[in-house]
């Protein structure tokens, strides 16, 4: 998640603060909107699917309709990777409007954005160790998911600001820096492992999230360097690329078609004679691995990118289609508001 709010902040542009007001609004069409309908239709997916006999996800009310998708995201099980778009819109919002204020002053400085912003995350997973044992939820969630964000997006911002020029290290240095790093936190440290979107499991304190996130962004950058040349113009990474917001809503259905289409082989043939149907209707979190092979862990990865590829594809091309077909409509509003 730190490398996805890292990119978003890489690609982030001054000139959207001659705009704000534009900015918000496309922010909410291509983040909140989508995300919202979507939880709308999983949460009619599950009233059907109820009918069926699964169990997954939560009950369908106007709460976990209209509200849940701000404060958790995670209720209809199905979109669950949905979470991230609320407080990431939050971070667009609070990004756009922090540097608007240094502006005003005359205090817009790279340096002192990334200052604050990391203290903001800092606070915000101290604030999480804290009340880990009550339990984090509802607005409070909301926020310390945001905090957690604002470093990551900043760290995005301040590489293409003020590192990425300077980062030509040859590679076999590069990379001996960041496994050295990253073996002195694994030696020193409890599970790196964390969830940002509980805002738990942060055993090492609150910085050493960030230096492991930064590890993890420095390798992927590096990678991602060595691999352009190669991988440039192959279509099938820019399908990905393109459809990114999509295989984070839908990843979870990609991997239940696998599922499903195991449960019907399950039903009309031989194989996989100890699938568990009353696990597969009652958990999204049952994969099946025939005979155990971890082999088939690369079939759900396979599903779970290009199933919400397809997904996306199919919503771009209807989205074209409707604005195609409601354009003519608006051209004639406009003629007759004009005359």
């Amino acid at each position: 998640m730190a490398l996805f709010v890292f990119i978003s902040g890489y690609f982030y542009k001054e000139k959207h603060e001659d705009h704000i007001l534009k900015y918000i609004w496309s922010r909410v069409k291509r983040l909140l909107i989508p995300a919202f309908l979507w939880n709308i239709a999983y949460g009619l997916f599950i009233l059907v699917m109820s009918n069926f006999g699964y169990t997954i996800g939560a009950e369908v009310t106007p709460y976990n309709l209209f509200v849940m998708p701000f404060v958790d995201g995670e209720a209809f099980s199905y979109n669950l990777g949905s979470w991230f778009v609320y407080p990431l819109f939050c971070v667009y919002i609070i990004n756009i409007l922090f540097r608007k204020l240094l502006n005003l002053i005359g205090a817009y400085n790279e340096y002192l954005i990334l200052f604050v912003y990391t203290i903001i995350g800092i606070s915000g997973v101290q604030i999480s160790i804290l009340n880990v044992d009550e339990g984090i939820s509802g607005v409070m969630l909301l926020a310390l998911r945001t905090a957690f964000f604002l470093p990551c997006f900043e760290f995005g911002k301040f590489y293409k600001a003020k590192l990425e020029k300077h980062d030509n290290l040859n590679n076999i240095a590069y990379f001996a820096i960041i496994f050295a790093v990253q073996l002195i936190l694994l030696t020193a440290c409890d599970s790196l492992v964390y969830k940002p979107s509980k805002t738990i499991d942060f055993n090492n304190g609150c910085v050493i999230p960030y230096i492991s996130a930064i590890t993890g962004i420095a390798f992927w950058l590096r990678v991602s360097k060595l691999l352009t040349p190669a991988v440039n113009d192959w279509k099938v990474i820019r399908l990905i690329s393109d459809n990114t917001y999509s295989i984070m809503i839908h990843q979870m259905l990609g991997f239940m078609v696998v599922k499903w289409i195991m449960y019907a082989l399950n039903l009309t043939t031989s194989l996989f004679p100890d699938f568990d149907p009353v696990k597969l209707k009652s958990s999204i979190w049952y994969y099946y691995l025939p005979n155990g092979l971890q082999q088939y862990a690369l079939v759900y990865l396979i599903a779970g990118i290009f199933v919400p590829v397809a997904i996306g594809v199919i919503q771009k091309k209807c989205a074209v289609y409707l604005s195609g077909r409601l354009a003519p409509l608006k051209n004639k509003k406009a003629l007759k508001f004009s005359s």
